[in-house]
């Protein structure tokens, strides 16, 4: 069976080297161009854009199920300012640091205590029981 019947014209190789025997000849600078008269004379305007359906997303309602969160300023600790603004004092180290609750920081593996990894652990030569 010859496959090549089974589709169009358009995707054999002898209609693309067909296509570029033609030589292709330059358009040329737009002031070169003859424009006919009446061509010339015509307005194109924008095509019309349609708004898009729903409500902007800039100013979307948030629902009463939404929860809402404000970001503390790195600087001050303090809710709804931001640290590239800040004229309040910065906090010292321990004002800023967050208190994390020892379940959720990362224990040594091989003594199971905060503070140190297994790299640093005072018990690693030593057999822990």
């Amino acid at each position: 069976m010859d496959f090549t019947s089974l589709y169009a014209d358009y995707y054999k190789r002898q209609t693309l080297i067909d296509a570029y025997s033609v030589p292709i000849i330059p358009v040329g600078h737009p002031s070169t161009w003859i424009v006919p008269s009446d061509i010339a004379e015509r307005v194109v305007l924008n095509p019309s854009s349609r708004r898009q359906a729903g409500r902007p997303k800039a100013s979307r309602r948030i629902s009463s199920s939404e929860r809402t969160t404000t970001q503390n300023c790195r600087r001050c600790g303090q809710p709804g300012c931001n640290s590239r603004r800040c004229s309040n004092p910065a906090l010292t180290n321990e004002g800023l640091s967050r208190v994390i609750p020892e379940e959720y920081r990362h224990k040594c593996s091989i003594c199971h205590t905060v503070g140190h990894n297994r790299q640093t652990c005072p018990t690693r030569g030593s057999t822990v029981e």
